[in-house]
């Protein structure tokens, strides 16, 4: 309500102003004069293509090099639509400017000046409004512009996973940005079983975790990461991409171990690891070679924590709550020879901590 508000305010000025300055012509007899418009409407034309070209180019250039460094050439291609607004108010403007500088010895110079001056002034707000809209542009504004230009539903999830880790390794990012983002993209993957799984995606998802895991990338919300890992993990196995799977269990224990350097360790085992992994090959009844593989990769994660609790990192009493949450996920699981060698080592370390009875 305020911008049409406020775009109504100006045009209001824009036509208070013409009228004013047509009253004045009127009263100074210049409007029936035209030989006094010859060289304005000449050169006031020539310095409004000037401005306009100067006022189009400037801005541009300098948010297609930020767009380019940040982004890279590909994402900057898909904005290329964002130039063909202000390059068509450039040619209304040029046109007019050109159809009213060959009136100037004429008998219209007066109305060519008037409307010259009319299409500078009524094309200039816009076109500010629209650089200064292109220029602040946020997260939220160049995954709507990807959504719109990309070529299928997977192209946009794998280009939106290269945004936002880039977002991830910014030096101050944007926590609501972030959090927006991530929710698109979990809305964009809520059918998996109707989208198709191309390595570019589960590549991008990669990046992502190692900017986690090993670049130090900022940390987003723990269940919009979850849920994401587990869409992720449930789209490799409803496509029998077991090897990638593997792979993918081995980031989600770093990035799990990443998490842990800024939470309890109990906080994130279930959330980060169990449940991306082992909650999703129970519910879709994954291969045994694959829960084995998370059972031992669970092992490691536990043993990980364990160092960091006979460094002093974490507590005895926490490293309890750690085996217990562990324990009571397996409860279920199928008695595979890594299950055993699992529920041996958590009995183990029980004896070592003291931990209390389980009930």
């Amino acid at each position: 309500m305020f911008k049409r508000k406020r775009t109504l305010a100006t045009y209001v000025t824009i036509g208070a102003t013409l009228i004013i300055l047509a009253i004045i012509f009127r009263i100074l007899g210049l409007d029936r004069d035209p030989s006094f418009f010859e060289w304005p409407v000449l050169y006031f034309g020539s310095a409004v293509v000037q401005a306009y070209a100067a006022l189009i180019a400037v801005p541009f250039t300098i948010w297609v090099i930020y767009m380019q460094s940040k982004y890279g050439t590909v994402i900057v291609r898909m904005f290329l639509n964002k130039i063909i607004y202000p390059f068509t108010i450039f040619a209304i403007v040029a046109v007019v400017s050109a159809c009213t500088m060959s009136l100037e010895k004429t008998e219209y110079a007066y109305w060519a000046f008037m409307a010259e001056l009319a299409v500078t002034l009524i094309f200039l707000p816009p076109l500010i409004s629209y650089i200064i809209k292109l220029m602040t542009m946020g997260p939220e504004d160049v995954i709507s512009t990807l959504k719109a230009s990309s070529r299928s539903l997977e192209d946009f999830i794998a280009t939106s996973l290269h945004i936002l880790r880039l977002y991830m390794l910014e030096a101050y990012p944007d926590e609501k940005a972030i959090s927006s983002m991530l929710r698109t993209i979990l809305f964009s993957m809520r059918n998996i079983e109707r989208l198709k799984l191309y390595p570019e995606v589960w590549h991008k998802f990669k990046d992502l975790l190692k900017a986690i895991a090993v670049e130090g990338a900022y940390l987003p919300n723990k269940y919009l990461m979850k849920n994401l890992m587990a869409l992720f993990m449930a789209w490799l196995v409803r496509n029998n991409r077991d090897r990638t799977a593997r792979a993918f269990i081995r980031y989600y224990k770093r990035v799990a171990l990443r998490y842990m350097e800024e939470r309890l360790p109990s906080e994130i085992v279930e959330d980060l690891f169990l449940d991306p992994t082992l909650g999703v090959f129970k519910v879709l009844n994954a291969k045994k070679s694959l829960v084995a593989y998370a059972t031992d990769q669970c092992i490691s994660l536990l043993k990980k924590i364990r160092r960091a609790n006979m460094l002093g990192d974490i507590t005895s009493k926490e490293m309890c709550r750690v085996l217990t949450i562990v324990d009571r996920y397996f409860y279920d699981v199928e008695e595979l020879a890594e299950v055993l060698t699992l529920r041996k080592y958590i009995s183990r370390m029980r004896k070592e901590l003291m931990c209390a009875p389980k009930h």
